[in-house]
Formats: C-alpha cells, structure tokens, sequence
C-alpha cells in the first residue's frame, strides 16, 4: 500500500494505491477549504438557534456553515439554549446548502466558537493505513472523477450521474455486448468507482435487462462481493425486477466531483483557475526563460481575484515572474519566445 502525494497550486492530491489493483482511492485537500470543519474534528460552537419543528439545534462553528445538532445526537446534553456554548464533534462535512452535521460531546467554557482539535487529510490517511508509505509523485488518471462516460472492455460504458438524492449509476451495452458480461463487468466497476472517487450516500445501478434469474443473481453477488473490499460501511438491497440495485456507502464529506464540479456537471470557477495556474507552471518548466501570458474564463480570474489565497507569488516563486494573466474563453497558455 502506498500513499501518492502531488502538491500543486491551491490543492494538495493524494491516490492510495495497492499494489496490482493501482489506485483504489483519490483524494482532495483544497487550500481554499483550509480550517473548515472536517469530520473528526472537534469544535467549540455556540448555539445559533433552535427548531423544534425538525428537533435541531442551529451551531456557529466559527468557520463556515452552521452547524446542525439534531436531537438524537444530544442525548446526553443539558436544555439547549440560544447563546449556549458547547463541544461537538462533526460527524459529516458541509455539502451543497447542508452545514455539517455535528454530535454533542460537553458544555463548553470557551467564550467564542472554534476549531478544538483535528486532523489534516493527511494524518487521517496515514492514520487510517499506518503501513503505507508516503511518497511525492505525480498523480496519473486523478482528473478521471470529473468524467461521466466510462468504456468497459466488454462492449458496455458506464455512466455515473450525482444527483442531491442519489447517484445514479447506469449500465448500457453495445451491440457488440453480452448483456451478462456487461453486468458482471459494471456490478465491479461500480464499486471501485463509489470508492476511488469518494461517493456516498445512496447509489443506484441500472444494470442490462438479464432474463435468466441465476444471471441477475451472479450480477448481485458481483456487486456484493466487491463492495466488502470497501473499507467504508456499505449496505446493499435485493435486486429489484426492474434489473436495479440499491446500495448505501457511509458518506463523511464531499465527493471529488462535489468539490470540483458545479450542479451542472461542469467544472467550478476554482477548479478553472487552479487547472491554469498548474498547467502554467508546466508550461513555465517546460519552456525555460520564455514570457507566458494564460488565457481565463471571466469566472475564473474573478475568483482568483479575489481570492485570500496569493496564488499567483506561488507561481512566481516556481517558475519566476514571467507571466500574466489575461481573460480568454477557455484555459490556455501562450508562449511569446
């Protein structure tokens, strides 16, 4: 087991590789994200508000979006009040319009909200497979995750759509095809796909129509069977006779899709402007002594812009101050040697 590690402009990629299987899991840390809540971490927060509508408690965390302590997590807690200080641990990051869901550990006797303790996502790896080594290399096939169409070598492609509810897996064979072949083939690309690309919640496969019923249940024993090589807690339903199967992946944080791409599929204005800069720092090495100008979307030089993060000194400091930033219609770098 080995832990890759590529330090780029504004984010830090990690792959878990395992020997012949290659990369098993990717992962993200986004310098813009630094010191927001992470599940594991524990905070000092203060009580924002109450609902009792949906038994929830509302918490300021300091950093981000409020917190959300629903009742049940708070068993052991005095009667929640407005302007209450106490310790909670974040059991699932923010994500989309939902804050991070929290459970109550202590009063607390801070006087302001906080970030008590926590891990970076790198101690959380290493933590996690105390046996595998760290090393410094470029990442190959990272960027796979922003895909929806994947080719399967037995004539069927897979495609993967996230939605708010579910991710939506489907199946869909080529004329050049066996159904059951496709199916065995997608039940374990499903799965290793859910795991490298962090996915959870819940997922749905659309699997070919098989007819034979020992077919349908050699598809679902696949899938089962694969998802037991998860590390995460997975729970899978019954094949239904629509040929579809359901299955659960604990979910802590936010897929890498969630934290590249927009709701529409398409990659953010970060994702834009952190994609120039590193592609500029390739282009930089690769051309030595050459002036560069890069090319932006307005969205995505707006947020480099105004962004806390002085991304562009760290370009400087890579490749030298030869270079500027213009807005362009697609990411692109010119050389004026």
């Amino acid at each position: 087991m080995i832990i890759q590690r590529e330090k780029r402009i504004g984010e830090t990629r990690y792959a878990l590789v395992q020997g012949k299987l290659g990369a098993v899991e990717y992962h993200l840390e986004r310098d813009s994200a630094a010191g927001r809540p992470r599940a594991g971490d524990i905070f000092d927060a203060r009580v924002t508000s109450m609902d009792k509508a949906i038994s929830a408690a509302f918490l300021d965390l300091g950093n981000g979006p409020n917190g959300f302590l629903n009742f049940t997590l708070a068993e052991n807690a005095p009667r929640l009040r407005e302007g209450l200080m106490i310790r909670v641990q974040i059991l699932r990051e923010a994500e989309a319009e939902k804050g991070p869901v929290v459970k109550f550990l202590s009063v607390s006797e801070a006087d302001k909200s906080a970030r008590v303790s926590g891990d970076t996502l790198e101690d959380i790896l290493t933590a996690r497979y105390p046996n595998a080594k760290v090393t410094d290399t470029h990442i190959e096939g990272f960027d796979m995750c922003r895909e929806r169409e994947f080719a399967m070598g037995e004539g069927g492609v897979l495609t993967i759509e996230p939605t708010r509810a579910v991710t939506a897996i489907d199946v869909d064979t080529h004329i050049s095809g066996k159904k059951r072949d496709v199916a065995m083939a997608a039940a374990k690309t499903a799965a290793r796909f859910v795991r490298l690309f962090g996915i959870g919640g819940l997922v749905l496969v659309d699997f070919p129509s098989l007819r034979k019923k020992n077919e349908r249940q050699q598809c679902w024993t696949a899938l089962s069977n694969a998802l037991d090589n998860d590390p995460a807690v997975t729970k899978i339903a019954p094949m239904s006779r629509f040929g579809t199967v359901e299955f659960t992946r604990q979910k802590s944080g936010q897929s890498l899709t969630q934290m590249q791409l927009d709701r529409h599929g398409l990659p953010t204005a970060e994702t834009k402007a952190l994609d120039g800069l590193n592609r500029l720092i390739a282009e930089g090495r690769a051309n030595a002594g050459a002036q560069l100008t890069l090319y932006m979307p307005p969205a995505a030089r707006d947020w480099l812009a105004s962004s806390k993060l002085d991304l562009t000194a760290q370009v400087s400091e890579k490749i030298g101050a030869r270079f500027k930033i213009e807005t362009g219609p697609i990411i692109d770098v010119a050389s004026d040697r």
